[in-house]
């Protein structure tokens, strides 16, 4: 049973990696960076008719990706969902009646993508292609055009959207876009705002998408607004910890066998073989490790600061994980920043890019950043490892944000 979990925890490790080769059968891909900086200058010819088929063949032939040819391949299978991959249930599903096609898994780092379009009142079409990828880099591209059925021509149309764009926020986006697969409004969740996660409402107006309302994010079972539970004047890190896991049906596997062992220090009981706290409420930081083999491991960490408004603290969290001795990226590594409020006793998730939290690492599919929160102090260290080296950078909270 032992060997069968260490097993189970390996292999949901590399699942992203492993997806990512069994999915890139074509020798010819371009890089969705690349995709970013050149799609919205290429106009893209010889587009016999308006069928989504069509129009997502002759983008594909001009931006190569994995993901549009899984999907033109289940299209001309006919068939509505093909699952591509049991373990990480990578699927491709495909909308005729509605115009709509996408392909993902179920919250590796993998690359995902969907499409849809809408007909014009002028006779023509608007294509959108959302191409995206939420690690190393995250990246989210959103391709759309103008369908001229006399020219046959597929012209790009940067600026739907225009205010919402992924490039207004810099290099470090929080914006996801969702094509509609039903209906014509297009939803836009940013999470770079001072007032938490909102989300954008854009509706169909006959000839693009309109900006329409902005609204709160509403995550589901209340996942984002968390509560805090404590005794004495303020919570300390282990409420913060215990807070963490409060939602033990919505865990997943990564966050679960965490949760376990916290219960079980709790409970001053005896850990399971390889797993360990090191708490220190003092200094307000606590850290988890659990060892499955000499060199394959993982960690958690998590500590807080004050801010200087009196009124909210920053809750700092980081999760990775080693194989052969090497850190490795999964769906449930990378850092997560909550912000308390002392009013209300909840914490929600803040963007790490709005509290200047940034930084400007070479980037690369072999590259990792690891991440050192302190047990002392307000400083976090920043290694990136690369083929060719080490690279550090250091970030110090001054109660506000990090300079």
């Amino acid at each position: 049973m032992k060997m069968k979990r260490l097993l189970s925890i390996l292999f949901a490790i590399y699942c992203a990696q492993f997806t990512v080769q069994a999915q890139d059968e074509s020798a010819e891909t371009v890089w969705l960076v690349d995709i970013d900086k050149g799609w919205s200058t290429k106009t893209i010819s010889n587009v016999t008719n308006g069928s989504l088929g069509i129009m997502l063949e002759r983008f594909d032939q001009t931006w190569p990706t994995w993901m549009v040819k899984a999907v033109r391949r289940t299209m001309e299978k006919g068939l509505a969902v093909e699952v591509l991959e049991d373990e990480t249930e990578l699927t491709v599903t495909v909308d005729t009646k509605n115009g709509y096609v996408s392909v993902g898994d179920a919250g590796t780092d993998g690359e995902y993508m969907s499409a849809c379009y809408w007909n014009r009142s002028n006779g023509h079409k608007l294509l959108a292609v959302l191409l995206g990828k939420p690690t190393d880099p995250c990246i989210e591209v959103l391709c759309t055009y103008d369908y001229d059925p006399q020219k046959k021509t597929l012209t790009p149309e940067p600026d739907i959207l225009k205010g919402y764009r992924w490039g207004d926020k810099g290099e470090y986006k929080q914006i996801f876009c969702h094509l509609p697969k039903t209906g014509k409004n297009v939803l836009v969740d940013d999470w770079s705002g001072d007032d938490g996660p909102m989300r954008h409402t854009f509706t169909w107006d006959g000839m693009k998408p309109i900006y329409s309302k902005t609204e709160p994010f509403v995550f589901e079972d209340d996942l984002g607004n968390i509560p805090v539970k404590f005794k004495g004047r303020s919570p300390n890190i282990k409420d913060f910890f215990s807070a963490r896991f409060s939602d033990s049906e919505n865990l997943g596997e990564c966050l679960s066998d965490i949760a376990s062992a916290w219960e079980l220090h709790q409970q001053a009981k005896p850990l399971d073989e390889g797993c360990s706290f090191v708490v220190d409420t003092a200094n307000g930081f606590i850290r988890f490790d659990k060892r499955y083999t000499e060199q394959d491991r993982k960690q958690m960490e998590m500590c807080y600061w004050n801010c200087s408004d009196g009124r909210h603290k920053l809750v700092a969290e980081n999760i990775e994980a080693y194989y052969n001795g090497r850190q490795v990226n999964t769906e449930c590594t990378g850092y997560t920043f909550f912000m308390y409020d002392t009013n209300t006793h909840r914490m929600r998730p803040v963007a790490g890019d709005d509290l200047g939290f940034v930084y400007d690492f070479p980037q690369g599919n072999s590259n990792t950043v690891s991440i050192a929160l302190p047990r002392q102090g307000k400083t976090v260290v920043l290694t990136c490892n690369t083929p060719s080296g080490k690279f550090t950078k250091r970030l110090t909270w001054n109660g506000s944000r990090f300079e």
